[in-house]
């Protein structure tokens, strides 16, 4: 399978049961942590929110999956970028991480399973990539809460569907949403399908903006292109 060339990094997605999307892109590309010390990729898969972290920050970043396979591709991404001295991978579940790591961690960016209704995928990684089979909104957080610094800051990319059940679950364990992204699949779309939310351990002002991916179903909008200049080839 041919690797998805990026400007500083490409992705192969040969093995991980979930391939590329505009989520991770997405996510990745509007988060923005202040001075992190260490970065925390939860559910990694192709390492993709991994490297774009890399890219715009200099802190040390792990990456942790529960799927054999994901972590194969993340691997072989990691070590064919330039940042593999600052990335470290780990087949492990959040939950086992955080019962198993001292470490606290001040910026986190996931990029969840959160379907909770529908088929599964007979295929059980797809599943539990796509379904909260193993991650839920409640397990996220509380596992989130045992190694969060106090300056921690959280930041995920959901349906605005699951919005409620995630903030809920934040303020549970007493963080606070700070910022919305709302997105729209197109600039005339009259509702979003995808929200980006930032939690924090201290209190700040919240903001929130909208971001429209496409004009058309042929062309990107300028804010797309513009949010994406340093990570997509011309």
């Amino acid at each position: 399978m041919i690797a998805f060339q990026f400007k500083q990094f490409s992705i192969s997605q040969e093995h991980a049961a979930l391939k590329l999307g505009t989520d991770a892109v997405l996510l990745g590309c509007v988060t923005s942590f202040q001075n992190p010390k260490s970065i925390l990729d939860v559910g990694t898969g192709t390492g993709i929110l991994s490297l774009i972290m890399a890219q715009k920050f200099s802190c040390p970043i792990t990456a942790i999956d529960i799927d054999e396979n994901a972590v194969i591709d993340a691997n072989i991404n990691v070590n064919a970028s330039p940042w593999s001295n600052k990335i470290t991978v780990q087949q492990i579940s959040l939950q086992d991480f955080a019962k198993s790591t001292a470490q606290q961690f001040d910026a986190i960016i996931c990029n969840p399973p959160f379907f909770t209704n529908g088929i599964h995928s007979p295929e059980k990684s797809k599943a539990t990539a796509r379904h909260c089979v193993e991650l839920t909104a409640e397990t996220f957080f509380s596992s989130v809460a045992t190694i969060s610094a106090e300056t921690c800051s959280v930041s995920i990319i959901l349906p605005t569907s699951e919005k409620t059940r995630y903030t809920e679950s934040a303020t549970n364990i007493n963080f606070y949403l700070v910022q919305e992204t709302t997105i729209f699949p197109f600039e005339n779309s009259e509702n979003p399908n995808r929200t980006i939310l930032r939690f924090t351990k201290q209190w700040e002002p919240f903001t929130s903006s909208r971001l429209a991916i496409r004009k058309d179903k042929t062309t990107y909008s300028n804010e797309y292109k513009e949010l994406t200049k340093d990570l997509y080839l011309s």
